[in-house]
């Protein structure tokens, strides 16, 4: 996206321009945009995030501000910025932060309860739309009510102007949302990239099947490759998604549950005690949590523990809500709100640690502390129960920070940190390094590239990518991001080869597509591992490179 005005706008993931993201560009503009200025390196690429979700926790305090004081303001900007899943979703460069980001800030547009601030609240959730699709839309309902409840209905803002601002909204939020995806498009394919992830290349199909139905419906398992060994055909399937059985207690699972819930029961009183005194605010916040729930419960196909981020913030929001509220009530209210949370403490570290880990003495002694805070009516000593709640999310939220795990799909985990298994498998607890992350075959291919176009073809945008970064060199991959896209037929591709585009092609076992794999094998010639892959391979993930020069001699 740095080579050229082209690729920057139409988020393109390879030099050549032949693919794009499968993401909408929004916070992919501001990841190049950071790389201009500062540089291209990992640490410019996700300084964008750490930045948004610093000024979504201010952002929480500042809308809670006015409406709740200073005091629950504090608190919820506390609980967000040690909110596990936000920790570790604001150090990778995932596009979720950005999606937080400006969901915040359509909230905070739509509690002004004006027409006119509905509408920039639209153009916020559209803009939130070009960081992450649909996802976005899930919060419009919350959106939608806290904006009805902001302004009574004897204000001047009667029912028929209400409505005639609703549609005003809709068409702004329509009309922001899909902008870039329509121009996207129209733009003839000749002139723009294949949308990545898509079958027919078009982005508006992405938003509809692989960003949308595909996060519901599970697809199908892949046709065996007729190129596997037995011993890979055979061999386990590790799981790539977080594959905790749907339904309406899924994100009770203690690990899912852990990422962002750990003060939970004081979120559910917060809803409960303060909806009198602040309906519009606890509408948003309860409707934000609820639908971005039930959406989670629901999709049985594509689902990563970093969505949860989502719900980070009204999660924060209701549980500083709740605790200020029980406070004001009392030592006996309050001593409630922890002894409840300890209990679901306990449930957590539990599920997570074992139940006979040490870690459940913090919500033990928090269960004390509420006994002992009801029995002579303290709320000072209440507090040491709080201070002792707080100990199990902090060590989670920092969990990221010592042992990130899968940079590619972030989350929490502390018995990761602490060097247990936390049943999530291997792809999804620890980050692996590209096959072709090789700096000697990126030396073989620079040397012997000749006058090819691409530096490389692969079946696939994993093993294209180091190459890409380390180089700046077009590399086609041909199946784009797994190797299931149609980027382009097999006959277009033997005709690039024909023309002198492509001379090498690094393929994987058991990549697909097939029938590119056999017709690179049955003409191209097998290159000597010897000559460009560096010593003590790890044999299951093996690599063999294919010259497709003609006469090109046996190595």
């Amino acid at each position: 996206m740095l080579q050229g005005a082209g690729l920057f706008f139409y988020n393109a993931f390879d030099p050549a321009g032949l693919v794009s993201l499968d993401k909408p560009p929004l916070a992919f503009w501001i990841q190049t945009i950071f790389a201009a200025v500062l540089g291209y390196s990992g640490w410019s690429i996700h300084l964008p995030q750490a930045l948004a979700g610093t000024a979504s926790v201010a952002l929480l305090y500042f809308l809670l501000r006015k409406p709740f004081g200073r005091m629950t303001a504090m608190i919820a900007a506390f609980l967000l910025a040690l909110s596990p899943i936000a920790v570790a979703v604001d150090r990778s460069n995932n596009t979720d932060a950005w999606l937080v980001l400006f969901l915040l800030i359509a909230a905070w547009l739509a509690l002004r309860g004006r027409g006119l601030s509905l509408v920039f609240a639209m153009v916020a959730l559209g803009l939130a739309f070009n960081v992450k699709m649909l996802a976005a839309l899930v919060c419009a309902p919350a959106l939608l009510v806290g904006w009805w409840l902001s302004s009574p209905l004897d204000s001047p803002l009667g029912w028929p102007r209400r409505l005639g601002w609703m549609l005003a909204g809709s068409l702004t939020l329509a009309i922001v949302s899909l902008s870039w995806a329509v121009v996207f498009d129209l733009t003839p394919e000749r002139l723009r990239p294949q949308a990545g992830s898509s079958k027919s290349g078009s982005m508006l199909e992405l938003i509809v099947v692989h960003n949308g139905i595909e996060r519901f419906v599970r697809n199908r398992p892949p046709a065996r490759d007729p190129n596997m060994t037995q011993a890979t055909a055979q061999a386990p399937r590790t799981p790539a998604y977080d594959a905790v059985p749907v339904g309406p207690l899924r994100l009770a699972t203690p690990m899912l549950a852990a990422q962002f819930t750990w003060t939970l029961p004081f979120a559910v009183l917060g809803a409960v005690l303060a909806w009198r005194r602040r309906r519009a605010h606890v509408a948003l916040w309860t409707g934000w949590a609820l639908t971005y729930a039930i959406v989670y419960s629901a999709a049985g196909g594509i689902f990563h523990i970093y969505y949860l981020a989502t719900l980070a913030p009204p999660l924060a929001a209701l549980a500083a809500i709740g605790g200020v509220e029980l406070w004001r009530r009392g030592a006996a209210s309050l001593a409630l709100g922890v002894a409840a949370t300890a209990l679901w403490q306990t449930w957590l570290a539990g599920g997570t640690l074992g139940w006979t880990a040490s870690w459940i003495g913090f919500p033990a002694v928090a269960l004390l502390a509420a006994a002992a805070a009801a029995w002579r009516d303290r709320r000072l000593t209440a507090l040491i129960g709080i201070v002792a709640l707080l100990v199990l999310p902090t060590a989670w939220a920092l969990s990221p920070i010592f042992s990130p795990g899968n940079l590619t799909l972030p989350s929490a985990s502390l018995p990761r940190w602490l060097g247990m298994d936390d049943g999530r498998g291997p792809i999804l607890s620890r980050t692996h390094r590209s096959r072709s992350d090789d700096p000697r075959l990126l030396a073989f291919l620079e040397a012997q590239r000749g006058t090819a176009r691409f530096l490389a073809a692969t079946p696939n945008a994993l093993l294209a990518s180091p190459l890409i970064i380390r180089s700046g060199a077009p590399v086609l991959a041909f199946g784009g991001y797994l190797g299931n896209d149609p980027i382009m037929s097999l006959d277009a591709f033997a005709d690039r080869v024909k023309r002198g585009e492509v001379r090498y092609v690094l393929l994987a076992p058991g990549r697909r597509p097939a029938e590119f794999d056999a017709w690179v094998r049955a003409r191209g010639t097998p290159v000597d591992p010897a000559l460009w892959r560096s010593p003590n391979p790890e044999p299951r993930r093996a690599l063999a490179l294919y010259d497709l020069a003609r006469g090109a001699p046996g190595r």
